[in-house]
């Protein structure tokens, strides 16, 4: 908000800027008339040259930023309609990630999304790297993060003699 506000002031102060120069520019351009002195007249035409080029200048400056807010505010409007087709889940043991919408789906693969990113206004699919005794590690390349989800399930014990092995003969 306050980053978006100093531009406001400083677009503002711009235009000022420039509407002061084409002021400057009028007053100039109406004072030839009454100038005798060729001399002098070259002078003023120089100087209203310059003021024209330097409200130009500004002109550009203005459209240039305006050009940027506009993509600013297209960007928002286009994140805000994707951010819809998702909703935040919890997978044990409590880690949040944001997962497509069934009914957003439409063609796409169901997926996950990294929480933070999300937040930060970015779409980072949360990338698997394998499950290991019921748990699954989940790997964000968008900011790092790595994420172990789902129960962990202990392995059979490794010292266990079969049943088939206790069994004696007489």
């Amino acid at each position: 908000m306050r980053k978006c506000r100093n531009r406001e002031n400083a677009m503002v102060a711009e235009v000022f800027a420039g509407i002061g120069a084409l002021k400057t520019a009028f007053d100039i351009a109406k004072g030839l008339k009454d100038i005798d002195d060729a001399a002098r007249r070259n002078a003023a035409v120089i100087e209203l040259q310059e003021k024209i080029l330097s409200a130009q200048q500004s002109q550009s400056t203005l459209i240039e930023r305006i050009r940027g807010l506009e993509k600013e505010v297209a960007d928002f409007k286009t994140w805000e309609t994707e951010k819809q087709r998702y909703e935040l889940q919890e997978l044990p043991p409590g880690v949040f990630v944001r997962v497509l919408k069934p009914s957003m789906a439409g063609s796409e693969p169901t997926h996950r999304l990294c929480a933070k990113c999300y937040e930060d206004s970015k779409k980072s699919i949360l990338q698997s790297a394998g499950k290991v005794h019921g748990q699954e590690t989940l790997n964000c390349h968008g900011c790092g993060a790595r994420m172990v989800v789902g129960v962990f399930q202990a392995p059979p014990p490794q010292n266990a003699r079969p049943s088939w092995g206790n069994s004696r003969r007489g």
